[in-house]
């Protein structure tokens, strides 16, 4: 299992999230939105400003986000319901398809297969500023389980602050 914390950044221009391992200082990646855009595109970079690791796409109602990896081909995706009574989603990764579900208040996520084991775990943190907590089985790659808090954030938690 690997563990890793996303804290967005205030003072940005456009949402910005870094991630770090728990308890480091060291920025492991950095996660960048486009602003002024319609729908959500953020492009996660190695450390502070390296190369391209992977890059998402939402669209306008933020029902759906496609992952990219750094070759442009798509490596996963989420899905949404457009009306929901609880926070949920779809997460796919190739082939395989996992359940995620946030209960009503969406603080928590549990993602897990089909055999109801969780392979990644979404834990947003009361903080002045968006933070979640992310812990990810072998199944999920680290990116596509950094991207999907992120696209948590911005479907759910975006306008909380």
């Amino acid at each position: 299992m690997q563990s890793f914390e996303i804290t967005q950044k205030v003072l940005a221009i456009g949402p910005t999230y870094q991630v770090r391992t728990p308890a480091s200082s060291d920025v492991l990646m950095t996660v960048k939105g486009k602003v002024l855009t319609a729908t959500p595109k953020l492009t996660m970079v190695q450390g502070a400003e390296g190369s391209t690791v992977a890059q998402m796409n939402g669209n306008f109602f933020k029902t759906k986000f496609q992952i990219f990896g750094s070759d442009q081909k798509e490596i996963g995706s989420l899905e949404f319901p457009l009306i929901q009574l609880k926070k949920s989603f779809t997460l796919r990764v190739g082939a395989t398809e996992y359940k995620a579900d946030g209960g009503l208040l969406g603080r928590g996520f549990k993602i897990t297969n089909g055999q109801g084991e969780t392979v990644l775990e979404i834990q947003k943190e009361l903080a002045l500023k968006d933070k979640f907590s992310v812990v990810a089985g072998d199944q999920i790659p680290a990116e596509i389980a950094l991207l999907a808090a992120v696209a948590i954030d911005q479907k759910f938690f975006e306008n909380d602050n």
